[in-house]
């Protein structure tokens, strides 16, 4: 498959069960939703960005992205289920994504993994960093994800992302500046 066109999700689906039942996305990271600080850093690699969200609606879109809900069919599969809704929303061959939660993320991450995927385009990459896999910092071939990720999801009782990576193929593309990819999972961490 050819790398030919690339469109960016920011996920935003999540209960976020450790932030109180806060939605994460719209929480200020100095002084912009975090989800901004993403969907911006996604806007300097890819042409079109939109939103994945359940929650506030208007509230994401007033950030100036579409925001998509996840498909009810799909629903309660963790991030997978915001993965699905993305994969059939894209009109692109391929398709980046990034968690709402990581707003240190820098436009140069999103650009090595494009870099990997158009060397790899069969292939989900995912940023790797010193701390580990961070699976949702990815590009995934748009047609044959989708394929394999509805296949996946009527199969297996477990909703793991790197299990659905790892059997369709994917590989890791290390990042140095592991301090990008910390997710803001508490309060505290919203300085």
């Amino acid at each position: 498959m050819a790398f030919i066109s690339l469109s960016a999700a920011v996920l935003a689906g999540g209960k976020a069960e450790r932030m109180s039942g806060h939605d994460k996305g719209l929480l200020l990271f100095q002084h912009t939703p975090m989800a901004q600080w993403v969907a911006q850093a996604l806007l300097a690699t890819a042409g079109y960005v939109f939103i994945n969200a359940n929650r506030n609606i208007d509230d994401y879109a007033e950030l100036g992205f579409h925001v998509i809900k996840d498909d009810p069919e799909y629903q309660d599969k963790g991030p997978l289920s915001g993965l699905v809704a993305c994969l059939t929303y894209a009109q692109t061959s391929h398709l980046m994504i990034a968690p709402c939660d990581t707003p240190r993320i820098s436009s140069a991450a999103f650009a090595t993994l494009k870099e990997a995927s158009r060397a790899f385009p069969d292939d989900i990459v995912f940023l790797k960093s010193a701390s580990g896999s961070h699976p949702l910092h990815a590009i995934l071939p748009v047609a044959p994800a989708l394929l394999a990720l509805r296949r996946f999801l009527q199969e297996e009782s477990r909703c793991r992302v790197m299990a659905f990576y790892e059997t369709i193929g994917s590989r890791s593309v290390f990042w140095e500046c592991d301090a990008e990819l910390l997710n803001v999972n508490t309060p505290s961490e919203l300085v």
